[in-house]
């Protein structure tokens, strides 16, 4: 299945640098799932990392820069909202701010930053970003830290891998939410594109792993 070009540019990128990893390896939900994705593996060095900020901002060309603010959600959302407003500027010459929420609250400081860091301002229109999707529950408490502390419009969610896993109660918290999910990639075609393909002497997507995600997919993946 072929990819448009920067698609298939941020595929190859993750592959190389170890970013997506075929095999066993138990989520934070607990599942037990074929692949992992770690963008930060994409991110080791300043070259790695405009290559991952460029294809979100290619991404952002097709999906529209009309928001006013970038949202990092924490942890991995935050390096990719800064490469992502300083590339916009760079190559687009199109100047947007950008913050990130903390974990927790600031107990100390300055008061204004205790859930977020940043130029938030009331009016704005934000879209989030971060590096993969799985239920949505994480995408909705970033944003409700948006609205405790400003009167914001959301543009929706970027982020690098939609898992393709949100169920019914995932995607009625976006919907309530008014968020829009956007992805570079699907799940599903990163593993048609990489079924039997050699990658530098390779085959990371061979039958036996088709079968496990296509197992997994059926357990777990959406149902539409």
């Amino acid at each position: 299945m072929p990819l448009k070009g920067y698609k298939e540019d941020f595929l190859l990128h993750l592959i190389q640098t170890g970013a997506i990893k075929f095999g066993e390896f138990k989520l934070k939900s607990g599942r037990i799932s074929p692949y992992f994705i770690n963008i930060a593996e994409a991110m080791r060095s300043g070259r790695d990392a405009v290559k991952v900020a460029d294809a979100y901002v290619a991404a952002i060309a097709e999906i529209g820069t009309d928001f006013d603010y970038i949202h990092g959600a924490a942890y991995k959302g935050i390096p990719l909202s800064a490469l992502m407003a300083a590339r916009l500027s760079e190559v687009y010459q199109i100047d947007k701010r950008w913050g990130y929420d903390r974990k927790e609250k600031k107990a100390h400081g300055v008061p204004a930053e205790e859930l977020i860091i940043g130029d938030l301002r009331d009016g704005d229109t934000v879209i989030i970003v971060d590096d993969v999707i799985t239920t949505g529950a994480t995408k909705a408490e970033s944003w409700s830290k948006l609205t405790v502390v400003r009167n914001v419009k959301p543009k929706g969610i970027l982020v690098a891998v939609d898992r393709e896993e949100l169920s019914d109660v995932d995607k009625k918290l976006l919907v309530e939410r008014h968020l829009i999910m956007y992805s570079i990639l699907k799940i599903t075609e990163i593993f048609d594109f990489l079924l039997n393909k050699e990658i530098e002497g390779k085959v990371y997507v061979a039958e036996k792993m088709k079968k496990d995600f296509k197992e997994y997919f059926m357990k777990y993946g959406r149902k539409c």
